[in-house]
């Protein structure tokens, strides 16, 4: 049996690499939900006097923000190394992935992109949302160690500012990016029911 060629099994390490960040996001953001659902969230404090429940979810977000780069710059690696190693020749890419289509016959690696791509764009909008929930989460903080935190109206605005933060997308993202990554490394039907 032939070896695949060795940009292949770069692609499926590198594609690997992404589902596990995408699974890495899962988990924070999870866990991020988790700590802002307590009610508790504004009050508790430890010795030093800091809100644990707040500073344990931005933690959590900041993580998952890394994954989601990971995600994202290995989604990039595996586009390149799909156009380097479908060109006839290696050092010479094929210029955009409509060329695959067009004029060499490699539909399994187009397809493979397009997945790539969605996935990246997936990750992309969730990086997005993370990093707004970041900068929510920071404000909020900055709110509570301000010089009079339990000044009227300002309890109302944290809370508000909490209650209008929304994760769900970035669950609903991630499901998405992390199943098209799967879908890239998966042969077409036609060669799994034979």
């Amino acid at each position: 049996m032939a070896q695949p060629p060795p940009w292949k099994a770069m692609y499926l390490s590198v594609t690997s690499d992404a589902i596990r960040s995408a699974a890495a996001v899962k988990r924070s953001v999870a866990a991020a939900r988790r700590d802002l659902a307590s009610p508790l969230v504004l009050d508790t404090r430890d010795a030093e006097g800091r809100y644990t429940l707040l500073e344990s979810a931005l933690t959590h977000i900041d993580h998952a923000s890394g994954s989601l780069s990971a995600f994202i710059i290995n989604m990039v690696v595996a586009e390149r190394l799909t156009l380097h190693g479908c060109g006839a020749v290696p050092s010479e890419p094929v210029a955009r992935v409509g060329d695959l289509r067009d004029g060499h016959g490699r539909h399994d690696e187009w397809l493979a992109l397009i997945r790539l791509q969605a996935a990246r764009e997936h990750a992309q909008d969730a990086l997005r949302r993370v990093e707004g929930a970041y900068t929510l989460l920071a404000t909020v903080g900055f709110m509570l160690h301000s010089q009079n935190p339990d000044a009227p109206g300002r309890r109302q605005a944290m809370e508000g500012q909490l209650h209008a933060l929304d994760l769900q997308p970035v669950v609903v993202g991630v499901a998405s990016m992390s199943a098209l990554a799967s879908l890239a490394t998966e042969p077409p039907i036609r060669y799994r029911i034979q």
